[in-house]
């Protein structure tokens, strides 16, 4: 089964003149001077997700088309003093600050390998829905590992990058890449795509928990399920084309048959979704999060208040480096 991801948070940043926001292909900026960096960390969708078989190591092979969004967390990494190794803290206190925070993993594979000896602090602002199937926590991991590499000048490249992403965690080496990718064997062969076009996506996470081993092995049992190859290809030309209605008919999601007979509120909010006039909706990874494709400014913005007054957790936003007005 794939590694399921653990994520971090922060309160107030200190005053930061750049701003990390890394692109494929990767290239490592300038080190930034007074001794730290920020660095964002992008929300991932799943815009089709589909499982080929299980290794006999439990892990499972999928081919995913995965999107990376504006929706980020921010993280402040600073060479710190006064203590030894890792440092993080955390606008959530929720969530853990350990070793067993995917940042702290990330910071102390970086400190063995390159035998850092200054103490690192991070700071996290969390945006992300934590364990929604947004990757939040893998891009945490993947944003660690990225500004640790440019704090301390450490210049490893993109190849050896993401192979400390894979040990990690399986979305962390897309969550280093980002963009537009078609991820494939654990998550870990990546070929970019063309860029995603511009167009509204409204997310919507209802307060579910939704356990990966679980729905990992229900799909297991799941016999003569449907099989998504034709909308892939639809995917994969709609991308090429830059048609946003021909991508948002070829969303699909293995996982919702499964997942939605766990917790039938999430078919429940694709379904209102679609009322509003979204052009298509589905959940991403294994859940709990929804999202909903629109052209309509209006219509999206009518979706996100009526998802808003349910208290749900809701966010409008857009395919990473296409930003809308």
């Amino acid at each position: 089964m794939r590694h399921s991801s653990q994520n971090a948070n922060i309160s107030s940043f200190p005053a930061c003149p750049l701003a990390l926001d890394f692109r494929f292909p990767y290239q490592s900026p300038w080190p930034v001077a007074g001794g730290f960096v920020q660095v964002r960390a992008h929300a991932k969708i799943n815009l089709y997700l589909d499982v080929l078989g299980k290794r006999t190591n439990g892990y499972h092979d999928i081919i995913s088309v995965m999107q990376s969004l504006d929706l980020c967390d921010e993280l402040t990494i600073c060479k710190g003093e006064g203590f030894n190794g890792v440092k993080l803290v955390c606008n959530d206190p929720t969530l853990p600050t350990d070793e067993s925070n995917l940042i702290v993993k990330a910071a102390n594979l970086l400190i063995r390998e390159y035998h850092i000896n200054q103490p690192i602090y991070i700071e996290l602002t969390k945006k992300i829905p934590v364990g929604a199937g947004l990757a939040g926590g893998s891009s945490d991991c993947a944003a660690t590992l990225k500004g640790i590499n440019t704090l301390f000048e450490l210049d490893i490249p993109l190849r050896k990058i993401l192979q400390f992403g894979g040990t990690l965690g399986a979305d962390v080496p897309f969550c280093i890449m980002g963009g537009t990718a078609l991820a494939e064997g654990i998550g870990e062969i990546l070929t970019p795509l063309p860029a995603h076009p511009s167009c509204y996506i409204l997310l919507v996470c209802p307060n579910i928990h939704v356990s990966t081993a679980d729905v990992y092995n229900r799909l297991d049992a799941v016999k003569n399920r449907s099989i998504g190859q034709d909308k892939l290809n639809r995917m994969t030309t709609g991308l090429k084309t830059k048609d946003i209605q021909g991508i948002s008919r070829a969303l699909f999601n293995t996982f919702t048959q499964v997942t939605t007979q766990m917790h039938p509120e999430i078919s429940q909010i694709i379904h209102a979704l679609e009322s509003f006039g979204a052009l298509g909706a589905a959940m991403s990874g294994t859940g709990s999060a929804v999202f909903a494709y629109f052209e309509d400014k209006n219509k999206a913005q009518v979706a996100y208040d009526k998802f808003k007054n349910e208290k749900k957790s809701t966010y409008l936003t857009y395919p990473e480096g296409n930003e809308l007005t």
